[in-house]
């Protein structure tokens, strides 16, 4: 998530009390928390999904999505953001932190994936009826990513039956500049059925800090033999498939890379590796 998501996100709500806890007034409360900037004028607040917590017992987690408006003097930005809040009863928290694990419980939840998501475009190998289903969030330049991605790749490959991977760009564009154009070379190279071209991006290296798409084409071509354009990764469809992976990414509350799940749940294993109980 973005610094300036960061400052408009719902948990800088204080654990504090409500009386009634309907939707309609969890609504009001987010719409209040987030209408104390001065410089923030609410357009919309949802409740997108509402799941229960194992842990602690008796809370629900609400999946809360927002349109916001950020007024700088005379400029006007709109935002669209989520974030998790969780109620119980007449209690809402902003989170809670596991002290034997230090991890976050709002980072484990994220909207239900349904099936829209299993879209034979973003299938990169695996069979579409497989046993289990991998979607995967990534961007080529992302060092963890880099370390991740082939090997699920490689392990779908061996066993086709058993998983699905479905691949959806979510190229880092602040931290890696160039990785929207490479995104946009494998989108080319998945439909014309280069796919070994995808894993072979994760295993060269890159200038991540490069920005001009000649230079960045340039570099790609040299190390991988292809031979693409500038027109070439600018195709109206093209532009309009890495669209629709950012706006699936932000309609999952997905905010970094790699983000995994697996048979429609958040995969928030440090190695993400859960897929891999189902290989004997």
């Amino acid at each position: 998530m973005s610094s300036m998501l960061k400052l408009l996100s719902v948990s800088i709500i204080a654990a504090t009390a409500l009386f009634g806890a309907t939707d309609a007034q969890i609504i009001k409360f987010v719409k209040k928390g987030l209408g104390k900037n001065p410089s923030i004028e609410v357009k919309k607040v949802e409740i997108v999904e509402k799941q229960p917590v194992e842990k602690p017992a008796g809370w629900d987690a609400y999946i809360i999505r927002f349109d916001l408006v950020l007024k700088r003097g005379k400029e006007k930005r709109e935002i669209a953001g989520g974030d998790v809040i969780f109620v119980k009863g007449d209690m809402v928290s902003p989170d809670f932190i596991d002290l034997k694990t230090n991890r976050s419980l709002k980072k484990s939840i994220s909207p239900t994936l349904k099936q829209e998501f299993y879209d034979n475009k973003r299938l990169l190998y695996g069979k579409k009826d497989a046993e289990h289903k991998i979607v995967v969030f990534s961007d080529p330049l992302c060092p963890f990513c880099k370390d991740i991605v082939p090997v699920i790749i490689e392990d779908v490959k061996k066993y086709p039956d058993k998983f699905a991977l479905y691949y959806y760009h979510l190229p880092l564009a602040q931290l890696h500049p160039a990785a929207p154009t490479i995104a946009k070379a494998m989108i080319i190279f998945q439909k014309e059925g280069r796919k070994d071209l995808i894993k072979k991006i994760y295993e060269t290296d890159f200038d991540p800090t490069l920005t001009d798409e000649k230079d960045i084409l340039q570099e790609l071509n040299k190390k991988l033999g292809t031979k693409l354009s500038v027109n070439d990764i600018n195709q109206k469809w093209v532009l309009e498939h890495l669209k629709h992976d950012m706006e699936s990414a932000q309609k999952l509350m997905v905010k970094g890379t790699p983000t995994i799940f697996l048979d429609g749940k958040k995969d928030i294993s440090l190695d993400k590796d859960e897929y891999k109980k189902y290989i004997k």
